[in-house]
């Protein structure tokens, strides 16, 4: 986790959210049903004075070979896609990041796979938009990587990791108490002490969240239509002809 998400809001809608100007040129162009590794994402930092966006490139190349890799997970073209909250500012490949390079990848919710091959779409109830922790990394290719943590309750019966998720909603929380007024602001601050960092990486409710089974058609990359996050009933389509 997390191996795909999706972003069915457009730029409009999360701009005046997020109260910064979402690009509206790029090549994968919102809502996007299924956001893939080493595709361009829409996410926020901290800019001099204001919060600013851009698109980044899922995924940094992997420092070793992706069988070896621990601390984070790597996509099949060789990618690593996700960093893990616990151990993000001790990792040599995520550390820097982690103290001073935090973002936000804007998405309207993940896909899971549960064992043995049915894919679920995870979102909020509202429908409301999320706010994925991330890391960044600049350059002539700008990169992010998702930040993941445990998954909460019943939501480990899908998958037992999940996007680290920073509130949306310009409520605050204990944890972000360091002259902020909002999470995102909080989460973004370079500023920020390793201490305050890890106050802010506890495992996202999963309270607020619902999913349900979806097609398969979403493990292909060039799937890309709404139908891939709504409900889906295997049994319905269920190749086998009945025997009575």
């Amino acid at each position: 986790m997390c191996g795909r998400f999706a972003n069915t809001f457009d730029a409009a809608a999360l701009t005046a959210l997020f109260q910064t100007a979402i690009p509206l040129s790029n090549s994968r162009p919102l809502p996007a049903y299924n956001i893939t590794p080493g595709t361009p994402v829409p996410v926020i930092l901290a800019g001099d004075n204001a919060r600013k966006a851009e698109y980044m490139h899922w995924g940094i190349a992997s420092p070793v070979p992706a069988t070896n890799i621990s601390g984070g997970k790597a996509a099949s073209r060789g990618l690593l896609i996700n960093a893990r909250a616990e151990t993000m500012t001790e990792k040599p490949t995520f550390k820097q990041a982690a103290l001073g390079r935090r973002c936000v990848v804007l998405a309207s919710g993940w896909y899971e796979w549960k064992a043995p091959k049915q894919p679920y779409y995870i979102s909020r109830t509202d429908g409301a938009p999320m706010a994925f922790a991330g890391l960044y990394w600049g350059g002539e290719l700008s990169s992010t990587v998702i930040i993941t943590t445990a998954a909460d309750s019943e939501l480990a019966d899908i998958h037992h990791r999940a996007p680290l998720q920073i509130s949306v909603d310009g409520t605050d929380h204990p944890a972000y108490n360091a002259g902020h007024n909002n999470a995102i602001d909080a989460w973004l601050d370079p500023s920020q002490s390793a201490e305050q960092i890890n106050r802010m990486i506890a495992p996202s409710s999963a309270a607020p969240l619902t999913w349900h089974p979806v097609s398969p058609d979403v493990g292909r990359n060039t799937e890309n239509h709404k139908g891939l996050i709504e409900a889906y009933d295997a049994a319905a389509h269920d190749p086998q002809p009945s025997l009575f």
